[in-house]
């Protein structure tokens, strides 16, 4: 079965299988936040606010948060023979969000979400794309996977990377798929979303209603999952526990788990709104909550130094993030399996998915504000 993704802020239109083309970005929208803060880091945004307006005390906290930070990734211990160079002074940070849950096995999680975030080498730019869980990839061979290292080296979903060997397959699986050298990696958890959220007080997300036939509702949308709770369409506050609710849906959208990634985008712009709000800036014992949370909920690899990273990019602001959607095919099924289709020929993807090659050359040469204007949204989608 296919579907066609509509075009969002940032996001990408999926074409139908076969039907070649794939993603068309749209521009931020003008009039958004401007507010300052690091891009797709929960701990970064943290380090900011201590940066802009904390005072010393709180900016005392933030260094302290990122010395305390967990640091399991040492990306340096991957073999140098099997990664990119890297070309250029761009930050290409991996945001990894795992729906590993308190109490389950660490093998059993899987990559929910993972998004590619590049800063231009003049930090003033920022873009995101999402990886489709579901993408259709080859997954390298890597026999130091911690879970699974059996299955490395064959095609397959794109999460079977984190299921099969955690951050680092991941980090190589991008890195092959893209081109791309990945500089740092955040990690982020089911728990550790709930508690940057309610850290800050919550969030306010634009819920969108339910369009798919056996969800259908005009008003807007009840979630599949647990309490079954109901999201009124329109700008609703989000607890913890609410927005990661709302975040993971699919089924109640003609898009489907493109919808979810739109949400899942949303999201990270909500949280960025939210922490660099007036009312938390001016709130010690929040900012000083929001800073000790943040730190006990992401993990990020051994020389990811936070603070001076969003020192270096505090004169990004929040509507310079531009998302998008890795450039695809649409939805097939391969091998018996539903996927979302990158390339029908895995080992020559520029021959029917130029659009993703031109856009991985594009976050590799620095050069992504220029593939934008080059691959503009397509009207009235």
């Amino acid at each position: 079965m296919t579907y066609s993704g509509s075009n969002y802020r940032g996001s990408a239109s999926v074409p139908p299988a076969g039907g070649g083309g794939g993603a068309r970005v749209a521009a931020a929208a003008a009039g958004g936040p401007t507010r300052r803060g690091l891009i797709g880091s929960g701990i970064g945004l943290v380090a900011s606010i201590a940066a802009t307006g904390g005072g010393f005390a709180i900016w005392s906290t933030a260094k302290t948060a990122d010395a305390d930070l967990d640091r399991p990734f040492d990306l340096e211990a991957i073999p140098e023979d099997e990664r990119p160079e890297r070309l250029n002074g761009a930050l290409n940070i991996l945001v990894v969000g795992s729906d590993h849950r308190e109490g389950n096995a660490e093998e059993d999680a899987r990559s929910d979400t993972v998004i590619l975030m590049h800063v231009n080498e003049e930090g003033t730019e920022a873009y995101g794309v999402s990886i489709p869980r579901d993408l259709y990839v080859h997954i390298p061979e890597y026999p130091e996977a911690s879970n699974y290292p059996e299955y490395t080296g064959d095609d397959a979903k794109f999460n079977a990377a984190y299921h099969w060997g955690g951050v680092p397959l991941t980090v190589l699986t991008v890195e092959e798929l893209t081109g791309v050298r990945i500089d740092h990696v955040v990690e982020i958890d089911f728990a550790g979303l709930v508690q940057v959220v309610d850290a800050l007080g919550g969030v306010t997300m634009d819920i969108e209603p339910a369009d798919a036939p056996d969800y259908y509702d005009e008003n807007g949308v009840t979630s599949i999952h647990g309490e079954h709770r109901y999201f009124e369409a329109g700008p609703l506050l989000l607890n913890g526990e609410e927005a990661l609710d709302y975040v993971r849906q699919r089924y109640q959208w003609n898009r489907g788990d493109f919808a979810r990634m739109q949400h899942q985008q949303e999201l990270i712009k909500a949280i960025m709104d939210s922490a660099l709000s007036a009312g938390v800036l001016t709130d010690r014992g929040r900012l000083t909550s929001f800073i000790e949370s943040t730190s006990d909920a992401v993990k990020v690899d051994t020389e990811f130094n936070v603070v001076s990273t969003a020192i270096s990019l505090m004169d990004l602001r929040s509507d310079d993030l531009v998302f998008m959607t890795t450039p695809n095919l649409g939805t097939d099924t391969i091998d018996g399996e539903s996927v979302v289709v990158y390339t029908y020929d895995l080992e020559n993807p520029e021959a029917d998915n130029p659009e993703a090659t031109s856009l991985w050359e594009a976050i590799r040469e620095d050069t992504v504000s220029a593939w934008i204007e080059a691959n503009p949204a397509d009207e009235g989608e």
